[in-house]
């Protein structure tokens, strides 16, 4: 972590037995400290890099290090087992894990990890939000070099293409009860930047391993209806947009920062209206959320 922390000395790792409410216990109160957990799509956290009272602190669960019987518990078993395999497949995932970290903790230390969006209107600063955290994903991705990383990262993750419908029509459905569209429009964005993430470090990937912008998938995956109707118009964008932007262990210029971010932003809410939601600024200060049938969706 002290190869790329700016200032280690105000950095604090914890390896959290209880990892989720050693994290809530660090963030600020609101909707993301409340509903905080270690899913990520058909994913899980790794680890979670905060800054408190100052300080940037580093939390790592016990069960990436130590307690088998927590990592079967609270991991997908294929994420379990991968941790499980071996004491060297554990001590590849700690290392691995922490590199991505410590790209967070230079970005952080940097003040590459706190862009001010208040200006914006709501649904503005929600998709500059988004940008920035998928910005801040990527950079720590690329930073992780290709001797820690496995085969599968460059593959497309039709899983999480699979995954993403149902718990959007689970959060539609339950909007039927409560009527609050602020909270939908959150919700179903939160839910598609685990998907946004999850692309970002398949982009990461790609690069580290040398592959052309744009190389085409296998087949299997650019012939599935899944790739056609969610990310077939996306994907190219995506991957262009990210590929000018360095690893979080190289210091980039604020005006850099916010240009990418925009740009992104345009991107991923091009792509939600695709998805059928859409969320804009309205001229009285107010923001409107909508949806709009979609294949995949409705």
């Amino acid at each position: 972590m002290g190869l790329r922390a700016l200032r280690p000395d105000e950095v604090k790792l914890v390896i959290a037995g209880d990892f989720v409410e050693s994290v809530k216990a660090r963030l600020p109160d609101g909707p993301y400290r409340d509903s905080f957990d270690l899913e990520r799509g058909v994913g899980s956290v790794g680890a979670k890099t905060l800054v408190v009272d100052g300080k940037v602190h580093v939390v790592f669960p016990a069960f990436l290090f130590l307690d088998s019987v927590a990592a079967r518990k609270h991991l997908p078993p294929e994420d379990a087992e991968q941790i499980l395999a071996s004491d060297q497949a554990r001590g590849n995932m700690a290392r691995r894990t922490s590199i991505h970290e410590a790209q967070h903790v230079a970005m952080e230390q940097a003040g590459e990890d706190n862009q001010d969006f208040s200006a914006a209107g709501w649904a503005r600063q929600n998709f500059l939000n988004a940008a920035h955290q998928v910005i801040s994903e990527y950079r720590a991705e690329l930073g992780v070099p290709r001797e820690r990383r496995e085969e599968y990262e460059t593959d497309f993750p039709l899983a999480s293409l699979r995954h993403l419908p149902a718990v959007l029509q689970r959060y539609v459905a339950t909007y039927q009860g409560h009527r609050n569209a602020d909270r939908l429009a959150y919700e179903v964005v939160q839910e598609t930047l685990h998907l946004w993430k999850a692309l970002a470090y398949v982009a990461a990937a790609r690069r580290v391993v040398g592959s052309d912008i744009g190389a085409p998938f296998p087949d299997d995956i650019v012939e599935s209806d899944l790739w056609r109707l969610m990310a077939a118009d996306h994907w190219d964008d995506l991957e262009r947009l990210l590929s000018d932007i360095p690893s979080g262990g190289v210091r980039v210029d604020s005006s850099d920062l916010a240009r990418w971010t925009d740009e992104l932003a345009n991107a991923l809410d091009a792509w939600l209206t695709d998805f059928g939601f859409v969320w804009e600024d309205l001229a009285d200060g107010r923001s409107r959320f909508w949806m709009e049938p979609a294949d995949f969706i409705f």
